[in-house]
């Protein structure tokens, strides 16, 4: 009886101290088909999702990392999302890899953010 009693104390323990509102990552890999700097939005094609589905995101990334593997912090706009120079739009496709959080909307599609970018060519 105790030893039930403890579990369900331990049980109800747990469960308060879950954080209904952490907001976990989920990985992406796709191709980015628009890219704007200014608005920091982009039309991004997951991998195995049928064409014609882009998903628009927000890229609220303060970090990212380049093809070659360095990392770069509170810096530029990742250089496989930037336009040519002078330009904040680039229609250039590049693979990545994002880090995104989706949030729920009531009323339409979900919000996406990625919160990392890694350009992967």
């Amino acid at each position: 009886m105790v030893v039930a009693v403890a579990l369900v104390v331990g049980f109800v323990t747990a469960r308060l101290g879950v954080d209904p509102h952490t907001a976990e990552t989920e990985t992406v890999t796709g191709v980015v088909t628009w890219s704007n700097e200014e608005t920091r939005l982009i039309f991004f094609q997951q991998d195995g999702v049928p064409p014609g589905s882009e998903a628009i995101v927000s890229v609220t990334a303060d970090n990212w990392q380049d093809a070659g593997g360095m990392i770069y912090t509170g810096g530029p706009y990742p250089t496989c999302l930037a336009g040519a120079d002078g330009d904040p739009v680039s229609m250039d496709r590049h693979r990545v890899e994002l880090q995104v959080i989706h949030r729920a909307m009531s009323a339409g599609p979900a919000q996406h953010f990625a919160v990392q970018v890694h350009c992967l060519d």
